[in-house]
């Protein structure tokens, strides 16, 4: 009976083990949480967190993602420095990174010289480059130079790869009044997102990233579980959708000790 009183999220979420060698179960098994992480000493430190990705950042809720941080974090006061551009795709990234840029009237200096300790680098899998091998070949070159331009300019820096949560091919884009999907254009696109979502992580573990995975927990029976996305947009995450991501960075950033 315990098991059916703990929120769907946790069993998802505690579901999840972030090892690069063994694959994840598309179909999450339900697993009680664990104790919660001890505290890190007793000394408030401060840290500066970068989120770079589209819209799947730009509408994360970041009090969401303090309270997660916070529970493996007692003694961190964590700075988030949103860097999510909406309707943006992979091929914009590396000016956020070297340059300063726009977004809503607001001038962000570059991510570089913010000197953060961590860059969360999510997969822009929802604004894709297209589903033909060219485009995949184009979105892997784009990956290999940001990352590599963050370990060039920032050493000190650590880096996270996140995936975010898996879409749903029965609802997508239902209540945005600009996008008039069929049947088939939801399922060839969500089709895309979950193959660029799938190449991100082949990406990371390939590369030996630290990989924040929603996306494949997130599955039930190959669709994104509805309770995560947004009924508004039925794109973006919930905030049970932020919430779970979020407590999935956190768990990452705890377990791979990318925050000291």
């Amino acid at each position: 009976m315990l098991l059916a009183i703990v929120p769907l999220y946790y069993q998802l979420l505690q579901a999840y083990k972030p090892v690069a060698s063994t694959p994840v179960s598309p179909t999450p098994t339900p697993v009680l949480p664990t104790s919660a992480p001890a505290v890190l000493g007793t000394q408030t430190q401060i840290k500066k967190i970068v989120l770079l990705g589209d819209s799947m950042i730009d509408t994360l809720n970041l009090d969401l993602c303090q309270k997660s941080f916070q529970k493996y974090y007692p003694q961190t006061q964590i700075n988030f420095l949103k860097y999510g551009y909406g309707a943006t795709t992979i091929e914009s990234a590396y000016d956020r990174l070297t340059q300063s840029t726009r977004y809503l009237d607001q001038q962000n200096p570059s991510i570089i010289s913010q000197l953060p300790d961590l860059i969360i680098l999510e997969s822009f899998a929802y604004n894709h480059l297209g589903n033909s091998q060219n485009s995949l070949n184009r979105y892997l070159q784009e990956l290999e130079k940001i990352i590599s331009t963050i370990k060039t300019s920032l050493p000190q820096t650590k880096i996270m790869m996140a995936a975010t949560i898996a879409p749903n091919s029965v609802t997508f884009g239902n209540g945005l009044s600009n996008l008039h999907f069929t049947a088939m254009d939801k399922i060839e696109k969500t089709n895309t997102i979950k193959l660029y979502l799938d190449n991100f992580i082949a990406f990371s573990q390939k590369n030996q990233l630290s990989l924040a995975d929603a996306y494949r927990p997130s599955l039930i029976n190959q669709d994104g579980f509805p309770e995560l996305i947004d009924s508004g947009s039925n794109i973006h995450p919930s905030d049970l959708g932020s919430e779970f991501f979020c407590d999935t960075l956190a768990k990452t950033a705890f377990d791979g000790h990318l925050i000291n």
